[in-house]
C-alpha cells in the first residue's frame, strides 16, 4: 500500500526539527477544525482519491529532497551539522513541494523542536490524540487533508533520543538553533510526528 511506502521514507530528521514550514510563507485563512470531518480511504470519493494521490506523491518528495539535504550534511559535518543545514534547507524545500505540487505542506509533532511547525486546526486532534496511523480529513469545501505519522529510526536517536546519549556537540547546535525544543527523550519506533498535507478541491464529482 503506498501509505506505507510513506511512512518508510519519512524518516525521523525530515521532520519538525528542520527549519520553518510552508505555513509561514503562504497566509491562507483556515476553516474551523469543527467544519473538518475524517474520511475513511475505502470511502472516499473519486475526486479524494485523486487528492489522496496527490498527497502521497508530495509527501514522497518532501521526504526526499530533505533526506537528500540531509544525508550531505551528515557526510560533511556530522550531525551537528545536519541540525544546522537543516533547519536553513527545510523551509524552501517544503515552498519548493508546495509549489510543484500546488498544496500545502509541513511537518509537525506533539513535542516540536521548532514551535513555528505547530499543526493546522484541522489537524490538531489528531496529533493531541497520538493517532499513529494515517488520518484523512474532509475540509468543508472539498479540501482533504493527510496526517501521515513518522516514527524514530535507530539512527535518528543520534538527535532525538534520550538527552543523556546526544553528544555534546549535538545538544549545543539543539540550543543554539531551536532554544524551545522538545523533540528530545524519544527511543526507537515511536512516534516522533508527522507530515501534515493539505490538498484544494478538485473537481467536482459526476
Amino acid at each position: 500500500m503506498r501509505c506505507s511506502l510513506v511512512i518508510a521514507v519519512a524518516v525521523c530528521l525530515a521532520l519538525s526539527g528542520c527549519g520553518k514550514t510552508v505555513e509561514k510563507q503562504v497566509a491562507v485563512e483556515e476553516a474551523p477544525a469543527a467544519q473538518w470531518e475524517r474520511v475513511l480511504p475505502g470511502l472516499m470519493t473519486e475526486t479524494q482519491k485523486a487528492q489522496q494521490e496527490l498527497v502521497l506523491t508530495a509527501t514522497n518528495a518532501l521526504a526526499s529532497e530533505l533526506m537528500g539535504e540531509l544525508t550531505a550534511a551528515l557526510d560533511q559535518g556530522g550531525p551537528a551539522a545536519g541540525i544546522t543545514v537543516c533547519r536553513e534547507k527545510a523551509p524552501q524545500v517544503a515552498a519548493n513541494v508546495s509549489e510543484t505540487y500546488g498544496l500545502r505542506i509541513g511537518r509537525t509533532s506533539h513535542r516540536l523542536r521548532n514551535p513555528a511547525n505547530t499543526a493546522p486546526a484541522w489537524a490538531a486532534d489528531t496529533v493531541a490524540g497520538l493517532e499513529g496511523e494515517p488520518t484523512w480529513m474532509a475540509g468543508p469545501q472539498g479540501e482533504l487533508g493527510a496526517l501521515l505519522p513518522i516514527r524514530l529510526r535507530a539512527e535518528c536517536q543520534m538527535c532525538h533520543g534520550p538527552v543523556e546519549t546526544i553528544a555534546d556537540e549535538v545538544k549545543t547546535a539543539i540550543a543554539a538553533n531551536y532554544p524551545e525544543d522538545q523533540g528530545v527523550g524519544f527511543f526507537e519506533g515511536d512516534l516522533r510526528g508527522w507530515f501534515w498535507v493539505e490538498v484544494p478541491p478538485g473537481d467536482t464529482d459526476v
